[in-house]
């Protein structure tokens, strides 16, 4: 069952028409007295909507997966991979935060400065292809974000900004549009690198999410609506959520931040409180007859350029696999199993890794490599960590007996989910 099944918890639907809207504006700054009401009220008027891309454009909030702003509706399949081989992404972690400047502060830190600093980094991606219809093809546009990690061109983004795309065009924060491909682009993690003919670029300072905790400022830069280098600002929300999407693995051990992101979004840089890179914008929540709910949700730093070194090196991306799926631990199977939390694993792929190494369904996976696995999810981001071909022990409960197996962990077959 995927997201748009169900009435609790974020869809995945891709609203791509606008409408147009009413704004109401105040016209000066003091209440004034109602002698009709007996109360003190803000006198506005109504400004009828104009055809304005601003504001004929804020229906798109409601999508979930943010995306490009796009001119009619498409589904990407993969684009072209062309392989390339590059020295690696520098991790640059900062111990801690910089000073900044700025009048404007939150959470103790400066967003003028941090906006300052981190805006030359994000860029704003151009993207047309075309859709087929019964009357042919359409043309159709689209425009997301991307953050530079290397000086000598290489551009991190969302693979659902790029993908299939005909063009991919650039424009730096300094206003210089450059043309771009797509150097790999891996579905699995929403990750893709594109690659400008530019070198002396600012790349940015790359953090990390393990040095982040919830309650801390998150500053979003990127291109909402089309809007390049908008500056938005939250708070960390969360860490470790998943994101369920249809036909594809769910995005995991995402960040969950407040900062206000939308269509255009996808892409761009979550930024930590000092001034670095800890996140890549991907997707929102929405909810019925709620619609968007400021909920947003980043691809963790980590993950994006750990992909983005393999697809720079090679065109494409691995992923461990041990072969297995599985659910959280429900009462009753806590009951029927004799195990209140961990993966309960359903079904083992034959011929697999999990399968090679002993393990069957109705297991449940209740520590892997000595570290506690208390869901499904914190599975799945414990064989992510690993690299193909690592040896893994996993402690296992089955019928009630604790048993340890020893896996060594697969690279993930195209035709696996």
């Amino acid at each position: 069952m995927t997201a748009e099944d169900r009435h609790d918890e974020p869809t995945t639907a891709y609203p791509w028409t606008t409408q147009t809207s009413t704004a109401e504006l105040p016209l000066h700054d003091g209440p004034v007295w109602d002698p009709r009401t007996g109360e003190w009220v803000e006198p506005t008027k109504e400004r009828p909507a104009s055809n304005d891309r601003r504001a004929s454009m804020r229906s798109l909030l409601a999508a979930a997966i943010v995306g490009a702003v796009v001119a009619a509706a498409v589904a990407f399949p993969v684009a072209r991979l062309t392989s390339r081989s590059a020295p690696a992404i520098e991790q640059r972690v900062l111990s801690a935060p910089p000073a900044v400047s700025g009048a404007t502060t939150k959470g103790g830190a400066s967003v003028v400065g941090i906006a300052a600093k981190a805006r030359p980094w994000v860029v704003n991606i151009d993207v047309s292809s075309s859709q087929q219809t019964l009357f042919g093809s359409v043309p159709v546009a689209g425009t997301g974000s991307g953050v530079i990690i290397r000086s000598d061109g290489y551009i991190l983004t969302n693979a659902h900004v790029v993908t299939d795309a005909s063009s991919i065009n650039v424009t730096l924060a300094d206003g210089s549009k450059l043309t771009g491909h797509a150097v790999g682009i891996d579905p699995d993690t929403d990750i893709a690198v594109v690659k400008v003919d530019r070198s002396g670029l600012p790349a940015a300072v790359l953090g990390s999410v393990k040095n982040i905790q919830v309650g801390e400022l998150a500053v979003a830069i990127g291109s909402p609506l089309g809007l390049d280098q908008t500056v938005t600002a939250g708070i960390i929300s969360a860490l470790g959520r998943s994101v369920d999407r249809t036909n594809q693995p769910p995005l995991v051990d995402m960040v969950q931040t407040d900062a206000p992101i939308t269509e255009g979004n996808s892409g761009g840089a979550l930024v930590d409180a000092t001034g670095s890179v800890v996140g890549i914008n991907a997707a929102i929540a929405t909810a019925p007859d709620v619609g968007g709910t400021g909920i947003g949700f980043a691809i963790p730093i980590d993950i994006a350029t750990a992909v983005a070194r393999q697809l720079i090196g090679s065109g494409k991306a691995t992923h461990p696999w041990l072969g297995v799926s599985g659910q959280a631990i429900t009462p009753e199977t806590a009951q029927q199993f004799k195990a209140s939390q961990g993966a309960f694993i359903v079904a083992v792929t034959k011929g697999g890794p999990a399968d090679q190494g002993g393990m069957k369904a109705n297991d449940v996976v209740v520590s892997f490599d000595g570290h506690k696995i208390t869901s499904m999810d914190d599975l799945v981001v414990a064989i992510r960590e690993r690299q193909v071909g690592d040896k893994v022990t996993l402690g296992v409960i089955r019928a009630g007996k604790n048993l340890t197996l020893h896996v060594v962990v697969g690279n993930k077959p195209a035709s696996a989910q």
